[in-house]
């Protein structure tokens, strides 16, 4: 376990050894956003559940007449209630049902009404025969979505666009993997809450809000566990009692190898060590194990350490407990050229924070300025992480596997 694991290696095992949790529950459409399928929903309905009309205009029996009789309108909602013969015409409005014998409609700026009600096609010269295709702006009854077939498949992240295809087949509620409940510890002597007096030697706690909302912004259902001391034993009680209560625990700080750090110690104590230590830059201390069924992340307390290796290892994780795939959890990439150049390397694969632009020959990255493990202010107005692989020197204009970051995007 003293191995430095490489980053893909350590994310590969992580996606693969942390499987959704165990069940369903209902939820409703209000509160589907962001939710993942514990089952397969198929198609209750026909979409379209019968053939209508795609424009505004008339709907017509016999392609090959030069002109049709209007006999009926119909409008969306209506029934179609009586069937058109050859040389008839129906006025239609989008959506409406077409009445049987319809053999194509004709859109409304393609044609003119005369004294007699007799619908004329001004898209060809006089004298000629119109040329009208078959089921032209007909929308026919199932052409989307049949019945029985596959709607929404298991692992589905719900959408909006999702939750507007179950409202159009009716339903009201989806099956969901159960939300997973994580515990967000800080740890440290040193930290403080904000809005607190700030003694000496003293600095406020920022991982643990921070975390906490990059969690709430993915769906997971938070519970601050507070500040731990560094102290052993108040910290293996701690962590024991939110191992009863959650699904995972997601620890800052105290991985490191200081006197004070106790956090690897304690999760020793009361479960397992499965990893600690990456090759990565920043997040080296990164650990994670388990205590019983609840998985346990303990990531280092440098704030952009504790952000990068909880996006780029953490997050995958939680989000395969909540049901997501193996592809979908993994985080999204493009590529991008170098907008910089640097000759100095790295023995550990380095994310960088960067600015993420769009060039004449695609995207480039150009790195903040401030790429310290502890400068968070680097990394709240990059939009992406670039990863430099161990040992390569930049040079501008080679291509780099780049991570946006979601919310800034």
């Amino acid at each position: 376990m003293s191995e430095l694991l490489d980053y893909h290696f350590a994310l590969n095992s992580l996606l693969e050894t942390h499987q959704p949790l165990e069940g369903e529950e209902e939820v409703a459409l209000a509160r589907l956003g962001g939710r993942v399928l514990a089952r397969d929903i198929l198609v209750q309905h026909d979409v379209p559940a019968f053939d209508n009309s795609a424009m505004d205009g008339y709907a017509i029996s016999g392609n090959e007449c030069d002109s049709w009789q209007v006999v009926q309108r119909i409008a969306a909602g209506d029934q179609a209630e009586l069937a058109l013969l050859p040389g008839q015409a129906a006025r239609i409005f989008t959506g409406a049902p077409i009445p049987a014998g319809t053999t194509a409609v004709l859109i409304q700026e393609n044609v003119t009404l005369d004294a007699e009600r007799k619908v004329i096609t001004h898209t060809v010269s006089a004298g000629e025969a119109p040329n009208v295709k078959d089921g032209q702006n007909i929308r026919r009854q199932a052409e989307e979505l049949r019945r029985g077939e596959p709607l929404l498949a298991r692992g589905q992240r719900i959408t909006p666009a999702a939750i507007g295809l179950l409202s159009i087949q009716g339903y009201a509620h989806a099956p969901c993997v159960p939300q997973p409940r994580v515990t967000v510890f800080s740890s440290g002597n040193e930290l403080v809450p904000p809005g607190q007096p700030l003694p000496p030697g003293k600095i406020y706690d920022s991982n643990r809000q921070m975390l906490s909302a990059m969690l709430q912004a993915e769906g997971f259902i938070v519970i601050d566990g507070g500040i731990l001391p560094d102290s052993l034993e108040p910290t293996r009680q701690a962590l024991e009692k939110a191992a009863a209560e959650s699904d995972a625990i997601l620890c800052s700080g105290g991985v490191s190898v200081g006197e004070e750090d106790h956090l690897k110690n304690a999760l020793q104590q009361v479960g397992e060590l499965t990893q600690w230590r990456l090759a990565i830059k920043p997040g080296k201390p990164i650990t994670w194990g388990r205590i019983g069924a609840c998985r346990v992340f303990m990531l280092p307390g440098n704030p952009v350490s504790s952000l990068v290796t909880f996006r780029q290892l953490a997050l995958p994780a939680l989000q395969r407990m909540a049901g997501v795939s193996v592809e979908q959890a993994r985080p999204w990439k493009l590529m991008a050229r170098a907008g910089f150049s640097r000759s100095k390397v790295d023995s550990r694969r380095e994310f960088l924070r960067v600015v993420l632009e769009n060039s004449a020959d695609g995207f480039r990255v150009k790195p903040m300025a401030m790429q310290g493990s502890n400068m968070l202010s680097g990394a709240v107005f990059a939009t992406a992480l670039a990863e430099i692989p161990p040992g390569t020197k930049i040079e501008e204009g080679i291509e780099l596997a780049v991570y946006p970051l979601a919310d800034r995007f």
